[in-house]
């Protein structure tokens, strides 16, 4: 059964007498609208709805292991009572035991305080302040692995974190774009708003038991064959619910009351009425107008978090992102993986003789260089300063050699504006599982220095001792 078979047909369920697809597991966080949520012990959310196409195509039978915390859901994921975890991002604690899919869902995070605070650009701002994140989250986890010196308080929920925000108990808080953008509309919190961005993005996934290998590509085969036209519905169906209609419904069951009020006391008792409801269209209005700049900000704040400023190429936060998931790709299939990094020759230079102006055109014309000299497959990012990463899937040692030998030419040959030619040193090394992400990086920025101390201007791979400094033999080699 092909893909368009299954998903162009409206009727997504199947006779169990003739279809009888293997029973599966699964928890799921039962309080984060929009996301996923358990309500009157059904699954609901985007989660809910992926997992009916993600079934189908993988020809598994979902069966909810029904929790009453997150924290509960990922202790049956521990135990192996729950055999997939619906919609989570990976973290390194996850990762001890569960092996997740590929990515289906990209958000992003951010920070909120009350009406009085500035915009913050990420953590780095925050000094004493308190913020609030919620135990088990993996932002909770990020900001105490990476930030220590932040003081940080854990609650149960988005909610109950949002509560204390709002009463002034804490700071800010950090969480999901999506899941807090409803909380604040539900629960009226005109008193906070959307204060920045909190890396690193949401990269939501599927999990499964260490052990279940069989199923992890099952369901990433099934991911990957889900149509664009899926994605797009499931998002307009959930960005675009209305949660202050439970507000609505409150104030109906209170404006009823007062109706039956008007009919015992007159006339008088229904002009207060109609000035009420008036009141509360205003309301309404003004929620649906704050959904859409919150929308606009999802949109802007979505681009900025993958991109650096300056040369618009991918930044730190989503090649380290790429280049964990290629390491699992790597120890799984045995397939090779390479990281290149290059850094301008005497590039401070360049800032103290022609400007930090031409400097930055420097920058920006490098990135231009690698962009169009690396593959399609290939991830290019400006790591920090005048150093850009190269992240190559599925390459062997001599192929990213290559490959920077190619770049060596492409970036010698160019005349920059306003400085001329210019080299660079660059440093390879292929990935040894299992070692984690900063020893591989480790390893290649050594190969770097190693080529700048041969004087510059070649390329050292880690694990070789030869230095190539002539790049005019690109074609030959």
């Amino acid at each position: 059964m092909s893909t368009t078979e299954v998903l162009a047909d409206d009727d997504l369920t199947f006779d169990p007498v003739k279809n009888a697809f293997p029973v599966v597991t699964y928890c799921v966080d039962p309080d984060w609208m929009p996301y996923e949520a358990i309500r009157n012990n059904q699954h609901v959310g985007m989660s809910s709805d992926y997992m009916t196409y993600i079934g189908v195509l993988a020809e598994v039978d979902f069966q909810l292991i029904k929790t009453k915390t997150w924290s509960q859901s990922l202790e049956k994921l521990k135990s192996g009572e729950c055999q997939v975890a619906s919609m989570l991002n990976r973290s390194p604690e996850r990762e001890r035991y569960l092996r997740f899919t590929q990515p289906f869902f990209v958000g992003p995070n951010v920070l909120v305080s009350n009406n009085a605070q500035p915009f913050f650009q990420g953590y780095e701002n925050i000094g004493e302040q308190v913020l609030g994140a919620v135990a088990k989250y993996r932002q909770a986890e990020y900001v105490s692995n990476y930030y220590p010196h932040i003081n940080l308080k854990l609650v149960e929920n988005e909610l109950a974190g949002l509560r204390l925000l709002a009463e002034g108990d804490i700071d800010l808080f950090v969480g999901s774009l999506l899941s807090v953008n409803s909380l604040i509309q539900k629960n009226g919190f005109s008193n906070l708003r959307v204060a920045g961005l909190a890396e690193p993005q949401d990269l939501l996934s599927m999990a499964v038991t260490n052990d279940d290998i069989a199923l992890l590509d099952k369901l990433n085969i099934a991911i990957s064959e889900l149509p664009e036209w899926v994605h797009a519905d499931i998002y307009k169906q959930w960005n675009n619910v209305r949660v202050i209609e439970e507000m609505n419904l409150r104030y109906f069951w209170i404006a009823s009351g007062i109706f039956l009020c008007v009919v015992l006391v007159g006339i008088w008792r229904q002009m207060i009425v109609s000035r009420y409801n008036q009141k509360l269209m205003v309301k309404n209005n003004q929620l649906e107008a704050l959904q859409q700049e919150l929308m606009e900000n999802n949109r802007r704040l979505e681009f900025m978090s993958v991109r650096d400023p300056l040369t618009n190429m991918y930044n730190r936060h989503l090649l380290q992102d790429r280049a964990e998931q290629e390491k699992q790709v790597s120890q799984r299939k045995n397939l090779t993986v390479c990281l290149l990094i290059i850094d301008i020759d005497f590039f401070k230079a360049v800032n103290d003789r022609f400007g930090h102006s031409t400097g930055d055109t420097v920058l920006v014309e490098l990135a231009k260089q690698i962009c169009c000299t690396i593959r399609e497959m290939d991830v290019a990012a400006r790591w920090g300063g005048e150093e850009f990463v190269i992240l190559c899937p599925k390459t062997t040692l001599c192929e990213a050699i290559y490959l920077a030998k190619r770049l060596k030419k492409q970036i010698s040959q160019h005349d920059f504006t306003g400085v001329g030619q210019m080299t660079c040193s660059y440093g390879v090394a292929e990935y040894l599982a299992p070692e984690s992400f900063v020893d591989w990086f480790n390893r290649t920025d050594k190969a770097l220095y190693t080529a700048k101390n041969a004087g510059r201007d070649c390329i050292h791979a880690a694990g070789l001792d030869s230095v190539t400094k002539d790049a005019s033999q690109v074609n030959n080699d």
